[in-house]
């Protein structure tokens, strides 16, 4: 008796792209350029200070196996810019295949760029492959931070297996400067206990600074740190200040985030972080 192969359903896969640039037009940034498609959008609020804010969202409510979004920043010359995303972004359990998460940041001649998204939430079973590419000038400032958060502990969330795939490249002048890379595949329980990765810490977030003597400040960087309440470290190499961040949870760690951005950044954080 011969059966047919059961054809599988072809799954509604989310797909998004929003671009925004900005330049200086001798007055003060403007926006160049605002392009939004699928469920990835950028709005632009009206803000007190003379840096504008960009907020990106993703309007499908998450990403699963098989989604796609990418984000494209732009800083032209002498621009300053900051950008941050409207709510964490949560990866949901995938049925097949990773979800894919790339943003690009350019940054002209003596541009400033902060990127400051709020933290990505990996739920059981998620699968998140996501990328950060960095291209900018030798005089350009960057900030640059990324937070992941291995499920909810206040909802008595636990993540078991899984996929997390997280790549940094970042280059000055065509330059490779900085380069990191995560992977973890399987049993993430079991791969994130171990003393020599997060000591089983389920929230942690990694901030970068890339700029021109970006490496006096650490001794700053590090009495900020000395009160932190989650554990943290700061190191330095020229034209980079690198920060890394470990909690048990979300709470103290944005907590922590929170207190550092203001103080050292000596600026208010977008308003959607106090939302």
């Amino acid at each position: 008796m011969h059966v047919a192969p059961v054809a599988l359903p072809t799954l509604q896969r989310a797909r998004g792209r929003a671009e925004v640039a900005v330049s200086h037009d001798g007055n003060g940034t403007r926006l160049d350029r605002l392009f939004q498609q699928g469920c990835a959008k950028a709005v632009l609020p009206r803000t007190h200070g003379p840096v504008p804010e960009a907020v990106l969202l993703n309007t499908s409510g998450g990403v699963t196996g098989g989604d796609r979004l990418d984000w494209r920043l732009a800083a032209g010359p002498a621009a300053e810019f900051v950008a941050t995303t409207q709510a964490a972004e949560r990866v949901y359990r995938s049925s097949g295949g990773a979800a894919h998460v790339e943003t690009r940041l350019e940054l002209g001649a003596g541009a400033r760029l902060d990127w400051l998204p709020q933290e990505t939430i990996l739920f059981d079973g998620g699968r998140l492959e996501r990328r950060l590419k960095v291209d900018m000038a030798a005089n350009a400032r960057l900030l640059a931070l990324e937070t992941l958060v291995l499920g909810r502990v206040a909802m008595g969330e636990t993540v078991a297996s899984g996929l997390l795939s997280d790549q940094w490249r970042i280059r000055r002048e065509g330059v490779l400067v900085h380069a990191e890379a995560l992977r973890v595949e399987g049993d993430l329980a079991r791969a994130i206990a171990g003393p020599a990765t997060l000591s089983g810490a389920r929230a942690f977030a990694t901030l970068v600074a890339a700029a021109p003597g970006a490496e006096t400040r650490l001794d700053q960087a590090r009495a900020l740190l000395a009160d932190c309440p989650v554990s943290a470290a700061a190191t330095a190499k020229p034209g980079l200040l690198i920060l890394r961040f470990l909690a048990p949870e979300l709470r103290p760690l944005r907590a922590a985030l929170v207190a550092f951005l203001l103080a050292f950044r000596a600026a208010p954080l977008p308003r959607v972080w106090s939302s």
